[in-house]
């Protein structure tokens, strides 16, 4: 009796056999028809429930790298007693080195997000893998821990995980996500790096006509909050001054201009070039300077964690004029 009855409720799980009518058509019975139902029911409560383990696996680690974070923080900087937790550490580290993949905890593009990556013991990759940063001290495992969950929470930011309220106390609550950025009077340095182009990580954006609302400013970059369709322009100025008239045909024949965007989970390191513009040097004799000047501007679809930014292939010969120099977007 109890085999019958636990055979009836596992065929209730199941469609019950197709009816055929004429013609070889189904016949769609109210018996059908709910059985489907509730099995579609019960695939799309399946998938809610993956879908929500993986996003709080995810804040789980989060949380437990901040704890550990935390701890560490605490013992390194206090003083009044042997830290309990660095000093554990720091035995672990004597014996065993602890290494992880650069490009793991590399927060940006930036030539000052690179420079965070001093902070370890920097080696070069080994067997087809990339550069690893290493650490020796409980401080360098602080940073890695530190740039580990930064990276993390950035990447839950671009995959839409985790929303960011974008309200401003100073700017009306229906106003759009916008941007303007001006260049600022100081020189870049530029790498050694023949026919490379270098990020602008410079910029006045809380100052004078510059502004950010609803966007985030990070390292020369935009960072969008809120998806959409943006109108991006920059313009930049360059300037070459020549020591010998007479002859002024040196250096690179063109200077190029772009707009890039970077997110931390697209692929081939995040970067994506979003519009060029190249432009020839005037040669002539006897010319004492040249000026040229880009002006770039189109419409794109952004998703949250874009960081907009502008490339050039020479930073030396940008003009330091802040209104001759600029760089923006606005949602439309």
């Amino acid at each position: 009796m109890e085999g019958n009855m636990s055979e009836k409720r596992e065929n209730e799980n199941f469609l019950p056999p197709a009816k055929f009518g004429q013609g070889g058509k189904i016949n769609s019975s109210p018996e059908t028809v709910e059985c489907l139902e509730r099995q579609i029911e019960q695939l799309r409560n399946y998938i809610k429930g993956l879908a929500l383990f993986s996003i709080l696996s995810t804040l789980v680690l989060i949380i437990v790298f901040s704890v550990l974070y935390a701890n560490i923080k605490w013992d390194v900087r206090n003083h009044e007693h042997p830290p309990k937790v660095g000093a554990q550490i720091n035995k672990i580290l004597e014996k065993e080195e602890l290494c992880m993949l650069c490009a793991e905890i590399r927060l940006g593009p930036s030539p000052e997000e690179d420079r965070m990556l001093d902070h370890f013991v920097r080696k070069p990759g080994t067997a087809g893998k990339g550069e690893e940063c290493c650490v020796e001290t409980p401080k360098q495992l602080l940073q890695l821990l530190q740039q580990f969950v930064e990276k993390k929470y950035r990447t839950e930011l671009a995959k839409g995980n985790i929303k960011i309220e974008t309200s401003s106390a100073t700017a009306p609550s229906d106003s759009h996500p916008a941007a303007h950025l001006m260049g600022t009077a100081q020189r870049h340095d530029q790498p050694t790096v023949p026919g490379g182009l270098f990020a602008i990580s410079l910029y006045i954006w809380n100052e004078d006509l510059a502004f950010t609302n609803k966007v985030q400013y990070r390292h020369g970059r935009i960072v969008i909050l809120e998806p959409g369709l943006y109108y991006v322009y920059s313009q930049v100025s360059f300037l070459e001054y020549f020591d010998n008239p007479s002859n002024v045909e040196t250096g690179p024949r063109s200077l190029s201009h772009y707009i890039y965007r970077y997110n931390i989970i697209y692929p081939d390191g995040g970067e994506e070039s979003m519009i060029q513009n190249s432009m020839t040097k005037c040669w002539a004799q006897n010319k004492a300077f040249g000026e040229y000047t880009s002006y770039l501007g189109a419409v794109f679809h952004l998703r949250q964690g874009d960081e907009i930014f502008v490339k050039v292939s020479n930073l030396t010969m940008l003009v330091l004029e802040p209104k001759l120099r600029y760089f923006g977007l606005f949602k439309v």
